[in-house]
């Protein structure tokens, strides 16, 4: 084939104070055996020596150019590396990451010989500060069912179409990790994805890479969202990833962040609710709750403390009402206690009033309050919500087990 008919592949490179491993970023692309590669690193104002060694290649090379100044972020410096880039196909590889030889040709002889492919992508290496292999990453050929379960593809081994990364929009600048998590399912719903079991790329993991120190942080958070964003919940992989590393959080905050992203479905809501904002509540405490009637609220969960204890003489009790008839009694001990409220099932609509046996003045003359409890935790929840809940507290060890046996997510494909 007359290599002048090959079309141009544009290497995009984000970079911010990596003038220890750009170097070697550079040379993988350089040293590429494709004619037909222009390499444009987006520099976000680096303080250390990356300008300098930037400079150097830009001087060299033909085929090297960049731009150097503060920007948003790594997401904003790829879509500012792609709205000047002239190839057809865009790579996009980090400034510690690396080509393996081949990289680059054998990726456009994938998508010349597959047009119908909007992206494809390869094998590739877990790397050391060194760059030296640790293991392979564990690639799988994807679409858009298997990337509800996991993310299986190295963003460095990936290549795109450019028509394609403009028909999805490019990456979405609100996500600072998982921006490439985001933008396969984008593409995925658009086009079929390609995969070549051939070794294409080595992304490094070293002590200041955010794939190290901000993977169970900032990472699974943007996996949720993204995730619970295109599929409407999160697969139990993520779920399983996610207890993996904050399973001795404690229930509670486990139980917001699933509700939030929607792990076991719609969660019911407060739409309107009495406590004050220093979550101390008045004697009649009011809260209504909607719920979604594929996921109705099962149960008001409520964790509440109050100031001293009552002499074992005088019982403490809550007095609930629900919906204006259904009225119970709750009796409490101690100084903090935890209550399980039971709503109809047969409504998506509740309005729960709750009264204590005992009352406490507190404040100032001049702003007195009369306040029941402190309830720092008021939760509507779902049938499995509660059994979640249930089944942590009887056993936090064996919770990820708990998700594996009576976890079956359904995404919106």
């Amino acid at each position: 084939m007359d290599t002048q008919s090959l079309p141009l592949v544009s290497v995009i490179t984000p970079s911010y104070n990596q003038g220890t491993y750009i170097r070697e970023t550079i040379e993988s692309v350089l040293q590429q055996d494709y004619p037909h590669v222009e390499h444009i690193v987006i520099d976000g104002g680096s303080t250390d020596n990356t300008f300098a060694i930037l400079s150097q290649y830009n001087r060299q090379s033909e085929k090297f150019r960049f731009v150097s100044e503060p920007d948003r972020g790594q997401s904003h410096a790829i879509n500012k590396g792609l709205s000047v880039a002239q190839g057809e196909i865009i790579g996009w590889l980090n400034s510690d990451d690396t080509y393996l030889p081949g990289a680059i040709r054998k990726a456009v002889q994938a998508l010349m010989a597959n047009p119908h492919w909007g992206m494809v992508h390869g094998n590739g290496y877990c790397a050391n500060e060194r760059n030296l292999p640790i293991r392979p990453f564990p690639v799988k050929p994807q679409d858009r069912q298997k990337l509800f379960e996991r993310c299986n593809i190295l963003q460095p081994a990936a290549f795109i179409r450019k028509q394609v990364l403009y028909e999805v929009g490019g990456l979405d600048e609100t996500l600072s990790f998982c921006m490439d998590y985001d933008l396969w399912i984008r593409i995925a719903k658009r086009h079929p994805i390609g995969y070549v079991p051939d070794y294409w790329a080595k992304a490094r993991y070293h002590a200041a890479s955010k794939s190290v120190n901000q993977w169970p942080t900032v990472g699974l958070q943007e996996v949720f969202r993204t995730s619970a964003k295109h599929y409407g919940t999160v697969s139990n992989d993520w779920v399983l990833e996610y207890l993996y590393f904050h399973h001795n959080k404690g229930v509670f905050p486990l139980l917001t962040f699933f509700r939030a992203h929607a792990v076991f479905g719609g969660a019911p809501r407060i739409t309107a609710m009495n406590r004050y904002p220093d979550m101390w509540v008045p004697p009649r405490f009011h809260v209504s709750i909607q719920s979604d009637p594929q996921a109705p609220a099962h149960t008001l969960l409520i964790r509440g403390s109050r100031l001293g204890s009552p002499p074992s003489s005088h019982p403490a009790f809550l007095h609930y009402v629900i919906n204006g008839s259904m009225t119970g009694r709750i009796a409490v001990s101690g100084t903090t206690f935890t209550v399980e409220l039971p709503l109809p099932p047969d409504r998506t609509n509740h309005e729960v009033d709750i009264f204590a046996s005992w009352n406490v003045k507190i404040g100032s003359p001049a702003n007195p309050r009369v306040i029941s409890f402190l309830a720092d935790q008021v939760l509507p929840l779902t049938y499995q919500e509660l059994q979640f809940y249930r089944a942590y507290l009887a056993n936090p060890a064996g919770i990820a087990q708990w998700v594996r046996d009576h976890r079956t997510p359904v995404p919106r494909l």
